[in-house]
């Protein structure tokens, strides 16, 4: 599950199984809907910003794939090398 600590509170947000954002700070504990809007627990106030970005499903990066070996066989770029 992907975790990050906010930048200037130190309030940590973490995903939970049921897609709810887990916030964490000093102790106190709260859950969040994506858009930041409180559902649950002590700490009732989120970054929504944060919950948008830790809720979101992450989606592949074509910048990161990784070219095997068929691919340049089958004409895939080299990179200007011939």
């Amino acid at each position: 599950m992907p975790t990050i600590r906010h930048p200037l509170s130190g309030a940590i947000y973490d995903l939970d199984d049921a897609g709810l954002v887990v916030v964490e700070k000093q102790g106190r504990v709260g859950r969040f809907q994506r858009d930041g809007t409180w559902v649950s627990g002590e700490l009732r106030v989120a970054d929504p910003e944060l919950c948008r970005w830790i809720s979101d499903p992450r989606v592949a990066s074509r910048h990161r794939q990784v070219i095997t070996e068929q691919a340049f066989r089958d004409g895939a770029p080299t990179g200007g090398r011939p």
